[in-house]
């Protein structure tokens, strides 16, 4: 199994193409029936279990049709590591990122 501390994006691409197909083939579905499920074009399947390369979008569509949505949840969530940052994170989140202070000519 990759790691994914060290992996280029590239390498990424390929490991999560394989854990997709991995998944695909658990639930015996052909990649035909996987696309129809997706919405996708059969290539799409094809190429992306190839190459790794898709749109996000096709990416997603792809998790949804396999029943990996609940997988999605704790991606990117930032993990407190400190009090400190649990009472930040508590806190409503901003919605603007703050003006800069404009100079008077």
């Amino acid at each position: 199994m990759l790691d994914f501390t060290f992996a280029t994006p590239t390498e990424l691409c390929m490991e999560i193409a394989r854990r997709l197909k991995a998944q695909r083939m658990r639930l015996e579905l052909s990649q035909p029936e996987l696309a129809q499920r997706a919405g996708v074009a059969l290539g799409t399947v094809s190429g992306f279990e190839k190459t790794g390369k898709a749109t996000l979008e096709t990416s997603l569509r792809l998790v949804v049709a396999l029943g990996l949505t609940k997988e999605l949840e704790s991606l990117f969530l930032q993990k407190p590591t400190s009090i400190k940052e649990l009472e930040e994170a508590s806190r409503p989140v901003r919605q603007r990122v703050p003006r800069k202070n404009k100079r008077v000519s």
